[in-house]
């Protein structure tokens, strides 16, 4: 079994509800795995459909709707800050490209409404 089933496993049996939210450094320590590996782990088993809350203090099962509702939503404000930086860093390519006339890289930009 992986370490990330196990980190599963054990989410499911002694983490559901936010009022039993585990800190990440808990779980670094428990699966001897760095900060990074516990977001990497979370977002496979996320997008494998495994409900996995989390907030400032830490992760948990959701157990109702309301509780992963409020995940997405928090998830959806990471989403529009990490485009808003891409579509910054995309205009300074634009711009410099400008500047120093690079004719290699075409930069394009979606903006998303709404």
């Amino acid at each position: 079994m992986t370490k990330e089933q196990k980190l599963c496993d054990y989410l499911m049996a002694k983490h559901v509800g936010q009022d039993k939210a585990i800190h990440s450094k808990k779980l670094e320590k428990r699966f001897d795995i760095c900060p990074r590996t516990v977001r990497t782990y979370v977002n496979n088993l996320r997008k494998a459909g495994v409900p996995i809350c989390s907030d400032d203090s830490g992760y948990w099962i959701a157990k109702n709707s309301r509780e992963a509702n409020k995940t997405v939503k928090r998830l959806d404000n990471f989403v529009g800050e990490v485009n808003s930086a891409r579509t910054g860093l995309a205009v300074a390519a634009i711009q410099m490209h400008s500047v120093t006339k690079i004719t290699e890289e075409n930069v394009l930009i979606t903006v998303r409404v709404g």
